[in-house]
């Protein structure tokens, strides 16, 4: 089988997209498709149709034609097992079939291209080889970017420590000054002390010359902070050298170190130690759960940065006569929410009736009490857009001789609160403070935790029914910049489980039916928390 060209018609013949395998100009190709449309219908085949010339091997792509042109000597069942090859690809590269779609992921469309054809012949690939081909992830590339990362940080500690040294250093000529005045310390620039006012000490350390032979070291003039005897110092370590200066490494997601039994899911996805088995949910036959996570970047001022939400809805079944069911949905249409079903669910049947499905009818779904992802879905919000967030802070900085003196205020966003007839709360908020210096003014409803990485804050809970508060600590610090960012963990939790109208991708589970439309049992558990939620 030689295939000539790959091509992404219009109804009309007019070229989309166009891959060429062989020596062929593009009017040669432009004019082949041109009367590619003329010969559909003047044919009754409904795959392919030839000329004097070549041959063509197509689909219909909704709107459009994926069209294969071959010489005629090629074997057609070759021909349609890579054209239908193409088809999957596209299907899985393109949200919306459009024109607007197709040139927007143009560049993908004609890298799996390549990845199929080489030199006019089909390579013996799979779909999920494809698109491994198309990730291009590399194992060498990711050692020289944590290699880059590494070296910033680096370059960032010496910063921070050269500008220590710099501060200590003028503080403590500061204090010289306003000890011995502007003059030298010399004998005639005493301000008029004579020797007899001098402390004995003093003189004994002068020569004639007035100079002190014996100096000893400076002590820094601002004031080593201390915390407060009332406030709560969980577990503190003892303090190292760089310890208190050790910025918040500036990874997409901090090390938290939680000593509570309850740790939240997808609460610490990089940690290389290993995390609390947590148990599992038991299953009374179907059980459907959707996950959200939230990401967002927000600035000191209350504003948002960038904001994102991750979702899945995961479906588990322990019996096999239930495993031919179909799940019906109610999810709101919005460009803001992306949508992506499973390779063997029916994604026609999802997007024109909300349901899941599978795509072969005479399979049920796997009945081994395993998890299986069957939808994912991803928000993204607009800049200074609370739609996709659920809490917002605002933090007031004010330092006064190396002490920072911080409000942090919280507040639940308006959709959140909306979105939540029942009584819901955010629970086991935790927000990592890069410092280990950390002395808390009011403790009602919080406590300290030291880390590795900084001082946890931690907040049991923010309830729909007191919806904005703040609370007030001390930082031994003289750069507000080194306060930040703080980074944030939290669950929500409902007493309701069954309720999904409090996910933020608005899906809605309807109903459980079999293949007969009966309804069938079934349980649903909604999982919201954070994984890279950032105060910048």
């Amino acid at each position: 089988m030689v295939v000539l060209a790959s091509s992404i018609c219009t109804r009309g013949g007019k070229p989309l997209l166009s891959r060429q395998f062989k020596d062929l100009s593009k009017d040669t190709i432009t004019q082949l498709l041109a009367n590619f449309p003329s010969l559909i219908s003047s044919s009754n085949q409904h795959t392919t149709v030839e000329n004097e010339n070549v041959r063509y091997v197509y689909q219909p792509l909704e709107e459009f034609y994926i069209v294969l042109i071959t010489n005629k000597q090629s074997n057609i069942l070759q021909d349609i097992d890579t054209l239908h090859l193409f088809q999957l690809t596209i299907g899985n590269l393109l949200r919306n079939v459009d024109e607007r779609e197709i040139f927007d992921k143009s560049f993908e469309i004609l890298s799996s291209f390549d990845e199929i054809i080489n030199n006019g012949y089909k390579e013996n690939l799979t779909l999920q080889q494809v698109e491994t081909f198309l990730e291009m992830d590399s194992h060498e590339e990711k050692i020289q970017e944590i290699i880059e990362k590494n070296k910033e940080m680096e370059a960032i500690e010496e910063r921070k420590r050269k500008a220590k040294e710099i501060q200590r250093k003028e503080l403590a000529r500061k204090n010289l000054e306003n000890q011995y005045g502007n003059s030298p310390m010399g004998m005639g620039g005493m301000g008029g002390m004579s020797m007899n006012q001098m402390p004995m000490n003093q003189m004994a350390g002068m020569n004639m010359s007035g100079q002190n032979i014996n100096p000893e070291p400076e002590e820094p003039s601002y004031k080593q902070f201390t915390p407060r005897s009332g406030g709560l110092q969980l577990g503190k370590k003892p303090q190292t050298s760089n310890q208190s200066s050790q910025p918040l490494l500036s990874q997409s997601q901090p090390i938290f170190q939680n000593s509570q039994s309850h740790t939240p899911s997808g609460f610490n996805t990089k940690q290389s130690t290993p995390q609390p088995t947590v148990a599992k949910v038991q299953n009374n036959g179907i059980l459907i759960t959707i996950n959200e996570k939230f990401n967002a970047n927000l600035n000191r001022d209350g504003s948002i940065l960038s904001s994102e939400i991750k979702g899945d809805l995961q479906l588990r079944i322990n019996n096999s006569e239930l495993s031919n069911c179909k799940i019906l949905l109610k999810n709101e249409q919005s460009k803001a929410v992306q949508f992506k079903t499973h390779p063997n669910v029916d994604r026609n049947l999802f997007q024109e009736e909300s349901v899941i499905g599978l795509k072969d009818k005479s399979k049920n779904f796997p009945n081994n009490d395993q998890s299986l992802g069957v939808l994912r879905w991803r928000c993204v919000g607009n800049k200074d857009d609370d739609s996709f967030i659920p809490i917002l802070f605002t933090a007031w900085v004010n330092i006064n001789d190396n002490i920072a003196d911080i409000t942090l205020e919280y507040e639940l966003t308006s959709n959140f609160i909306n979105n939540n007839v029942s009584n819901t709360e955010i629970k086991d908020i935790k927000i990592l403070v890069p410092s280990n210096e950390v002395s808390l003014k009011d403790e009602d409803n919080l406590s300290l935790e030291m880390t590795d990485m900084g001082t946890l804050i931690n907040i049991d809970s923010i309830s729909i029914d007191d919806p904005q508060g703040s609370f007030e600590f001390q930082v031994n610090s003289f750069d507000e910049d080194s306060l930040f960012p703080m980074n944030v963990k939290f669950d929500i939790n409902y007493e309701d489980f069954n309720d999904s109208d409090n996910c933020f991708g608005k899906i809605q589970i309807l109903d459980v039916v079999n293949y007969d439309d009966e309804s069938l049992p079934f349980d649903l558990h909604c999982n919201l928390s954070s994984e890279n939620y950032q105060i910048s």
